[in-house]
């Protein structure tokens, strides 16, 4: 062999070639390779080394015998014995590439009649050399391979043999855009449509191929245009028909995919459009997908875009896209660096209807206060205007250091009393105690306290030291703090001292001072104060339920009101003629570090608060805690009512974790089917309006707030009743998201939410009340104006209900469920058109099976989390610190927009043993986006994890201060919103130069982390928690080392791999 491989090649390259040598030589060559089974290494060494030569012999020969005999030979080293061809190198390789292309050329131009069987096999030789040559398709366009190929497809249409490799090697010649465009001025799209069309659909192989390069081909605008004015789209769509119609088994779906995917690409323009409506293709598709068997659904999103693309887009069922509430916002003098300044703009007021992207898009012109919370949010401007035109660069110390309260506890044996500015404002003229020989302390407005203490009414056995004055000025405005329970040293001490005393001489008494503050006949400095009692005691509202004298003692009931943080406190005479007392004087334990309280005198306490109801004692008190918590939240939008979930204390744990749901193929197949039937059978659709919060709030315009609930009462009443009406919805209280219902079908509902206050958009967090229902009927929900692209809904997420009655029979709580479940786009847009390109809204479709007839549920994207929830939980909280002894400090952070305070918790060890100074800090927050309701759950475990007193959090508080925000944005979750606040803003979004009136949370919280730096108490973990919509389980995202506020982080980010190892 090694001889014949040095004829071949002196003869090739001899001045004179020797034509019948060289034809010779190659034969012998090939029939050596042929007739050896095995490729020996020495057959495999010799012919490697020789492929150069041989592609060279390629180059130079003109006969046709010459290039059979060399072609073949390297068919053989690549295709069917590839250890040879494996052996060459890949710069060998790709030179075959180039030399085969060339020949390719030659032999369809020059040599005529060109073999079909030659042409075959070097289009199998130039289909396998792409896998190592990239660039093939480049070289094949600069070698004129292009247009021979399109020729030769033309030639030899009828040559089966032929046909499969050209195809296959035009498809990789398609793969470059280049080629695309020229292979479409050549007619290529004609002659693919041809070469189908003429085909059998037994050539499966073939005509996918085909298909393929037709796809990669009218992806070109330019090719698309072409072929709808040939009429291309008229021919494959009844390609497309004739394949479905007589394809009965459904076997050959891969090649129907492929030409949904064509007629798809010519929808994307007016003229294909066009074209595909005038054929009737809705028709058609709505009868294709019917008939799709559910193992094939990866063809119903072709469908169904095709078919919103040919459908007209629809409106939304609404007069306006925009919020139904418009909030007016204050009016700023602007500093230039504030991020809410715009330049020649002195007003920031959101016109009604506007989509409130930036503080850029805010109109001029003052909008006048349409409600008492806008009053309020005015006059909160007037008190901070100045603060705008402040830069956050200048820290206001005496502003800002007020917030560390832990550092005046630590430090002094004694600390002031403070309070929560404007808590008690709606106590005014309520007079706590009337009773002969007793002076009433009364509330006679904000600001100032008139009282006068001359017998212990508080705590049986105490005496409260007339000399003991409460200050409650300083820069601790907003402070309540629980503080720990007297050690035993003290109670002893105290015991004896009240053991050798008589009780009633003991009450008036005026030397023993136990640290309880005393009321003064003179107005106090500032605001109203909490007085101090054991256990964290408490005057309900509404009902008031107060102790009397004689009431008997249910033990159980009190240490179930003590454990969690709820026992009410003893007056023995109320004024009859109050209607109304607010919980906010719930009396906290906050005597201080070096004040008692005697345990007689607790115990006492404890006793006489037994004689509240013996029966749902614990649930009582918290709903009347709630409501007048509820009073106190301020709000855009009218309440009609309070939810019912919110005031059931104690929810029944799920026997064991949710699983996620395994949703059936079909089910956004029948759900799209259904939507489309809407369309071509209109007149079996209802359009039955039953809920329309815009008609509602014209007909409320008038009307106050209602915080009452009787969903409790209406279910007792209607729960046998026959149920023939349709559903009936709400969604006027807190958090509350629906905006319309309408009724469909006699089960069948479509939903659609507000968008967030002051916007158009973020649209997806959901929260209504539905009664009148029928047990065991199945219920389709379809929330038809959502704006994400995809949902957790389509990977086992599910909606979660709370029923009424089974919270009546002791089964409170909220549990996901539905089945059905599936999200995708609609034909909903914001406005009626025929734009091609126009941004669809998608569905969140599920169907409900309610548990009982005539009940009362409430469904909700997500867990609900309310602020007045917080509010009440906040309560609790203060009862689980003085139990467990832990440093609780609950501060009014700031106001939002509308009014309602932010709570700012301090949480960390009672303990001195530890210096202050050596407890780092934590700074967490969350709530910032009020659809992810998630991560105030989150944050509440974690909050109650910090007060349970177990081992591990003891010694974790003795080594941190927790500073929590736990809901940064109250407006928004308030009113219902899914990502802003009531200036329809982004507050996460406002981080980098936020403005203290615009977004107060912000800019304080940012505020205080600044302080903290400057005193050298940087945090050493700062974690804002947040929900996610498409994503699962537990996640983090990480901060930029190099930006952080310490010095650590940015050593640690210049190698943070061995950083990530060094903590490990």
């Amino acid at each position: 062999m090694e001889e014949l491989f040095k004829t071949l090649n002196q003869a090739n390259c001899s001045t004179r070639r020797d034509v019948e040598l060289i034809a010779d030589t190659s034969q012998a060559l090939l029939h050596l390779l042929t007739t050896h089974e095995k490729s020996t290494h020495e057959m495999i060494a010799l012919y490697s080394c020789n492929l150069d030569m041989l592609l060279l012999v390629l180059e130079n020969a003109q006969e046709q015998n010459v290039i059979e005999n060399v072609v073949g030979m390297l068919y053989q080293m690549l295709c069917i014995k590839p250890r040879i061809g494996g052996a060459a190198s890949k710069v060998t390789l790709r030179n075959a590439s180039r030399t085969l292309l060339a020949t390719l050329v030659y032999v369809a131009q020059e040599l005529q009649p060109a073999s079909p069987v030659l042409l075959s096999t070097l289009y199998t030789l130039i289909t396998k050399l792409s896998l190592i040559d990239k660039r093939i398709a480049v070289k094949a366009r600069l070698q004129g391979a292009l247009n021979v190929t399109v020729n030769l497809l033309r030639v030899h249409a009828s040559h089966t043999k032929f046909l499969l490799p050209a195809v296959k090697c035009l498809k990789i010649f398609a793969s470059s855009s280049v080629n695309v465009a020229e292979l479409g001025r050549n007619g290529a799209v004609d002659v693919l449509i041809a070469l189908v069309q003429a085909c059998s659909k037994k050539q499966t192989i073939l005509v996918q191929t085909s298909l393929d390069i037709l796809q990669l081909l009218l992806k070109s605008k330019k090719n698309a245009q072409v072929a709808i004015k040939q009429g291309t789209v008229g021919v494959l769509l009844a390609m497309f028909l004739d394949w479905h119609q007589s394809q009965a088994k459904h076997r050959h779906l891969k090649e129907q995919k492929t030409l949904l995917t064509i007629l798809k690409n010519f929808c994307l323009s007016k003229a294909g459009k066009k074209v595909l409506i005038e054929a009737d293709i809705v028709q058609h598709l709505y009868a294709f997908c019917k008939d799709i068997p559910t193992s094939s659904t990866e063809l119903l999103p072709l469908a169904s875009v095709i078919l919103q693309k040919c459908l007209m887009p629809k409106k939304l069922p609404v007069s306006s896209t925009a919020s139904v509430y418009n909030f007016s916002l204050p009016q700023l003098e602007h500093d230039p660096y504030c991020s809410c300044y715009t330049p020649g703009n002195t007003g920031l007021n959101a016109a009604p209807g506007s989509d409130i992207q930036n503080v850029d898009s805010f109109g001029s012109a003052p909008t006048p206060c349409s409600s008492l919370s806008d009053l309020a949010v005015i006059t909160q401007a007037e008190e901070v205007k100045t603060s705008c035109q402040f830069s956050l660069d200048s820290l206001d110390n005496s502003r800002t250091e007020q917030f560390l309260p832990e550092l005046q506890h630590f430090t002094h044996t004694t600390a002031s009393l403070c309070n929560i500015p404007a808590m008690y404002s709606q106590l005014e003229g309520v007079s706590l105690v009337d009773s002969p020989g007793k002076q009433p302390l009364t509330f006679t407005g904000f600001g100032t306290v008139t009282a006068a203490v001359t017998e212990s009414h508080l705590v049986p056995g105490v005496t409260l030291n007339p000399a003991s004055t409460l200050d409650v000025d300083g820069p601790c405005e907003g402070l309540l703090e629980s503080r720990p329970r007297v050690n035993e040293n003290e109670k002893r001490s105290l015991h004896s001292c009240h053991s050798s005393a008589d009780t009633s001489k003991m009450n008036d008494s005026k030397s023993c001072e136990f640290g309880l503050p005393v009321f003064q006949e003179k107005p106090l400095a500032s605001g109203p104060i909490c007085s101090s009692m054991a256990n964290n005691c408490l005057l309900s509202a509404d009902k008031i339920s107060v102790l009397s004298e004689n009431s008997g003692s249910n033990p159980d009931a009190v240490a179930e009101l003590k454990a969690n943080g709820l026992v009410c406190a003893r007056s023995e005479n109320i004024d009859s003629g109050t209607n109304a007392v607010s919980s906010d004087l719930l009396v906290e334990n906050t005597h201080l570090a070096n004040s008692t309280i005697p345990n007689a005198a607790v115990l006492e306490s404890v006793n006489e608060c037994s004689s509240m109801h013996s029966q749902n004692t614990l649930e009582d008190v918290f709903q009347e805690i709630y409501l007048t918590r509820a009073r106190d939240t301020k709000t855009v939008l009218n309440r009609c009512s309070i939810p019912y979930p919110d005031l059931c204390s104690q929810w029944t744990e799920p026997r064991q974790i949710e699983p996620l749901l395994c949703s059936k193929n079909d089910v956004k197949r029948k759900s799209i089917l259904g939507d489309i039937n809407r369309i071509v059978q209109p007149a079996a659709i209802m359009n039955n309006i039953v809920y329309s919060l815009d008609a509602l709030l014209d007909e409320q315009s008038h009307l106050q707030d209602c915080l009452a609930n009787s969903d409790a009462e209406w279910v007792l009443t209607h729960s046998e009743q026959t149920i023939e009406s349709p559903l009936e919805f709400d969604s006027q209280f807190e958090s509350g998201n629906l905006r319309t219902a309408i009724q469909v079908r006699e089960r069948e509902y479509d939903l659609l939410l507000s968008p967030d206050v002051n916007s158009s958009r973020h649209l997806q967090w959901f929260y209504f009340r539905v009664r009148n229902m029928q047990v065991g009927v199945p219920y389709r929900f379809n929330v038809i104006n959502c704006e994400k692209t995809n949902s957790q809904f389509n990977f086992g997420m599910q909606p979660v209900i709370f029923s009424v009655k089974e919270a009546g029979q002791g089964r409170a709580g909220w549990l996901r469920t539905g089945s059905n479940i599936c999200y995708y786009k609609n034909q909903y847009t914001r406005s009626a058109g025929v734009d091609a390109q126009a941004k669809l809204f998608h569905t969140a479709a599920f169907t409900i099976v309610f548990p009982h007839n005539g009940d009362i549920c409430y469904m909700a994207y997500h867990y609900p989390y309310t602020f007045t929830l917080l509010q009440t939980h906040l309560q609790q909280w203060k009862g689980l610190a003085t139990q467990w002894g832990t440093y609780l400090n609950v501060q009014r952070l700031c106001k939002t927009l509308s009014g309602n305070e932010v709570p700012l918790l301090t949480i960390t060890s009672q303990s001195r043993e530890d210096d202050l100074d050596g407890r780092q800090y934590v700074f967490l927050t969350s709530r910032v986006h009020p659809g992810e309701s998630n991560s105030s759950w989150v944050m509440k475990g974690i909050i109650e994890f910090l007060l349970s007193g177990a081992p591990v959090v003891q010694q974790l508080l003795k080594m941190y201060v927790f500073k929590i925000v736990p809901m940064l944005n109250p407006d928004g979750v308030i009113n219902g919103s899914h990502r802003c606040s009531v200036t329809g803003e982004d507050l996460n979004r406002k981080w980098v130069n936020p403005c203290p009136v615009l977004h107060p949370t912000v800019y304080h919280t940012k505020q205080l982390i600044r302080y903290l730096v400057s005193i050298s108490k940087s945090p050493i973990l700062f974690c804002d928690f947040h929900g996610h919509s498409r994503k699962k389980n537990v996640f983090v995202y990480g901060c930029n080392g190099k930006t952080s506020w310490r010095e650590d982080d940015k050593v640690n980010s210049l190698d943070d791999k061995a950083f990530l190892v060094s903590i490990d």
